[in-house]
């Protein structure tokens, strides 16, 4: 009962991060194309389309690296990881877990540190102050880290999941290890 209850508020907010991502990827479609429209057409433009557009791109780059970050998707090399032994996989995720967590505590900290100086420092067409800009690394650094640690604690559970097991497959490269050990198994008969 109570882990369903977590995951769907832990699926609602991802659902709540995938929104942000589409309002981030919707405007900077709007104000960009709205801007080109207007140049072209009408000889005028949108002041703050530029701005606006880089701003959203860094709120989506930062979201976007937790969603995939969930989802496995970011590249990984887990040749050296394939050919340990049990234990010393998981050793090995687990430092690999350490370091990721000791990053976005950097990231964190960068960004508090820079608080007071990025209030006081304006965008110079919109006039806001850059830490609303910026303030996307506490919550990209806060929700990899809360991933991240879960995902260390899991990894000396009982029953938890081979480190082993590549996380970093995706679709194409899974067809082609399958027709491989397909062709492998008719030669052997």
């Amino acid at each position: 009962m109570q882990s369903s209850v977590i995951n769907r508020i832990v699926d609602g907010y991802f659902k709540l991060l995938e929104f942000i991502l589409f309002v981030c990827m919707a405007g900077m479609v709007i104000t960009v194309f709205g801007n080109v429209v207007l140049r072209y057409g009408f000889n005028s433009g949108i002041l703050v389309s530029e701005e606006l557009s880089r701003f959203l791109f860094i709120w989506m780059t930062f979201i976007g690296a937790v969603v995939v970050l969930r989802e496995h998707g970011h590249l990984g090399m887990d040749t050296v990881i394939k050919m340990l032994p049990l234990n010393g996989a998981k050793v090995a995720k687990a430092i690999s877990d350490v370091l990721v967590i000791v990053c976005c505590v950097f990231l964190i900290a960068g960004t508090w540190e820079q608080h007071e100086v990025n209030m006081g420092n304006l965008s110079p067409v919109m006039m806001v102050p850059l830490e609303y800009v910026y303030s996307v690394a506490y919550i990209s650094g806060i929700s990899m880290m809360v991933i991240t640690a879960v995902s260390l604690v899991s990894t000396f559970l009982p029953g938890a999941r081979d480190p082993r097991q590549s996380l970093f497959v995706d679709a194409e490269e899974e067809a082609a290890l399958n027709s491989i050990d397909a062709a492998a198994g008719k030669s052997d008969t």
